[in-house]
């Protein structure tokens, strides 16, 4: 799993893969949109505190993709070298991710 500094250069939706709690949703993910929000407009009940990057409430193990976060204040190098992205802060780059909360 990457994250990037570099800007999204189109605007179609990524498709991202949620695994939570035992089941698995498939969904667009609006280049612009943070991954909390799609979930939680989608009614997929994702675990989130502050939304600002700052708890890691949200934390969550990107499987595959990459993605671009906003601000990262809880995650050390360690966490992100395993994967741990905030769910309230990401932002797609790679066309699909997959995510686990599993």
């Amino acid at each position: 799993m990457e994250r990037t500094d570099r800007p999204v250069t189109t605007s179609e939706p990524a498709t991202v893969i949620v695994h939570l709690d035992g089941e698995t949703h498939t969904l667009p993910w609006p280049r612009g949109e943070k991954l909390l929000d799609v979930l939680l407009d989608k009614g997929i009940e994702a675990p989130y505190s502050c939304r600002e990057g700052h708890c890691g409430a949200c934390a969550v193990t990107a499987v595959s993709g990459e993605v671009q976060m906003e601000i990262n204040d809880v995650l050390e190098d360690d966490d992100l070298a395993e994967g741990l992205i905030l769910a309230c802060q990401a932002r797609p780059v790679s066309d699909s991710i997959e995510v686990s909360y599993d």
